[in-house]
Parts: C-alpha cells; sequence; structure tokens
C-alpha cells in the first residue's frame, strides 16, 4: 500500500509504502499524487518512507515502478529513500545514477526528519 504523507506541500510529495505494492497503488495514488505535485517549472522531490512492514513489490508493481521511472526521471529534482533494507538502497542509489537527472540520498528510517529537511533546502 501507498499513502500521501501529511507532510507534503506543494512540489514536495511524501509516500508512505507497506506491505507488498501492487499494480493498483501505482495507478491509483502514486502516479496521480506525482501529477499533482509537480511544479509550474516541471520539477518535483520525493520522500519513499518504506515503513517496518514493507515487503516490496509485486512482479507487475516491479515493472510498473521501472515504467514511472523512466517516465519522471527528468522531473524528479531529490528523491530521498527512507528505511528500507541496506540492498533497497542500493538499487535506489544505483537508479539514482543511471537514471535521474536529479539527486538521490538515502536515509535510516531514525533520519526521516533529515530527510524531510534536505528535500524542502
Amino acid at each position: 500500500m501507498i499513502e500521501v504523507m501529511e507532510r507534503s506541500s506543494g512540489n514536495v510529495l511524501g509516500l508512505r509504502a507497506s506491505g507488498r505494492l501492487s499494480e493498483e497503488d501505482y495507478r491509483r495514488v502514486l502516479v496521480p499524487s506525482l501529477e499533482s505535485r509537480i511544479d509550474p517549472s516541471g520539477n518535483i522531490r520525493i520522500l519513499f518512507l518504506m515503513d517496518e512492514g514493507f515487503a516490496g513489490w509485486d512482479m507487475r508493481s516491479a515493472w510498473t515502478n521501472t515504467l514511472v521511472d523512466f517516465r519522471y526521471r527528468r522531473k524528479l529534482e531529490k528523491v530521498a529513500v527512507v528505511g528500507g533494507p541496506l540492498w533497497e538502497r542500493w538499487c535506489a542509489k544505483f537508479a539514482g545514477f543511471a537514471l535521474l537527472r536529479g539527486e538521490i540520498r538515502t536515509f535510516d528510517r531514525n533520519q526521516l526528519a533529515q530527510a524531510w529537511d534536505w528535500l524542502q533546502a
């Protein structure tokens, strides 16, 4: 499940992921939320929090995630990945290096406030 975090404002979008993500999570929550937060210059900043119950993606949503990454890669100004296992943070860093025009940083779950501060700076 993906839910929009209350602290989201302007072109900063906070997303909390829990359980196993599905294609419907992308279609109903993630993509519409991205579209509504892109600023007039075409940029968005995202905080992706993987809570303790996060179990990854099913096969369809993993593919959808890749498509979303490609579609929005030029609009992503900053991405903060918070929590999650070490392998997931390494994957995020690699994806940022290979796909995104913006900057990506990873944070431990206890650094959530710092992740928000970084995005909003």
